[in-house]
């Protein structure tokens, strides 16, 4: 039997989502991830439309969400497309790990799955024990050891780019996409700040160097940039930001204030106090961003 522990160094696996149509592939996972991780709750849904439905009424009442979600692609009523759709617009309170385990092997799949910032992984069916050791290894990465601390001295690393986005941002896409990366990012431990200006884009983001490339790498593959250029990479001393933010300019900015991580452009030291940071040319590039480009009227 596996050691759940030596995958889940800060919470034991408690509750497990299985999303499958087929009725014996469904109860087959089930079985081998209990005999895999012992004790814990593995809940089987047909398919994404009843899963939703749970995870709702879940979010509303503030019940337990699952440590892991295992979603198949190809079923009835709500395929995993659809689900992960909808998904992503609940409001969780903290981000929940998926992973597609599914029968396709189209790499067009593939590609599109990793332009969902919600799915962590892509497994192929049947499950098999090396294949559970394998999930838990991918979810104790995502969510493991050390997420929201500061990274040790010397492995702290930043990248900034820009893009320019293939359609506009409107303020419920933006209030949208805020919410979101926070989740995304706090789950892989990184922080950093994204400015938007009439389509133009500019981030930074700070973490693991391999964090921070696998991240750009999804972001290359996003149908919502394009045009992109990587403008810094290299080692860090401390973070900029403590916390993921965005800004962009609003005719309402008390709209906003509710959304944690939203900096207005029109205060002062939107930015923080720059006296005391590490890589000034980093913090007047952003600041430039925002002085210079006029950044997004919201109306």
């Amino acid at each position: 039997m596996l050691n759940s522990s030596r995958y889940m160094p800060n919470a034991e696996l408690k509750l497990i989502y299985v999303i499958e149509d087929d009725s014996i592939t469904a109860i087959t996972t089930k079985l081998l991830l209990e005999k895999a991780l012992g004790k814990i709750q593995v809940q089987l849904y047909p398919n994404g439309q009843r899963a939703l439905n749970h995870l709702q009424t879940v979010v509303q009442e503030g019940a337990r969400l699952p440590d892991l979600l295992l979603l198949d692609l190809n079923m009835p009523l709500m395929d995993g497309w659809e689900f992960l759709d909808a998904f992503s617009n609940l409001p969780f309170t903290h981000p929940v790990c998926v992973l597609l385990l599914t029968s396709s092997i189209n790499p067009e799949d593939r590609a599109k799955a990793a332009r969902y910032q919600t799915v962590a992984g892509y497994f192929s069916k049947p499950l098999e024990m090396r294949i559970v050791s394998r999930m838990l290894r991918v979810q104790r990465e995502a969510f493991g050891p050390g997420l929201g601390q500061p990274n040790l001295q010397g492995a702290l690393h930043y990248l900034v780019y820009q893009s320019y986005a293939t359609l506009p941002f409107g303020d419920r896409e933006l209030a949208k996409l805020l919410t979101q990366s926070r989740a995304f990012n706090a789950a892989h431990s990184l922080t950093g700040v994204l400015l938007y200006s009439q389509g133009h884009i500019v981030q930074l983001l700070e973490g693991s160097e391999a964090n921070l490339q696998a991240v750009f790498a999804r972001i290359v593959q996003d149908p919502r940039h394009s045009e992109i250029i990587k403008l810094a990479d290299g080692a860090a001393t401390q973070r900029l930001f403590t916390q993921w933010s965005m800004g962009f300019r609003t005719l309402n900015p008390t709209d906003f204030k509710q959304l944690t991580g939203y900096i207005n452009p029109d205060q002062k030291d939107y930015l923080g106090t720059s006296s005391s940071l590490p890589n000034d040319e980093l913090y007047t590039l952003l600041a430039s961003f925002i002085d210079d480009s006029c950044l997004f009227d919201m109306t």
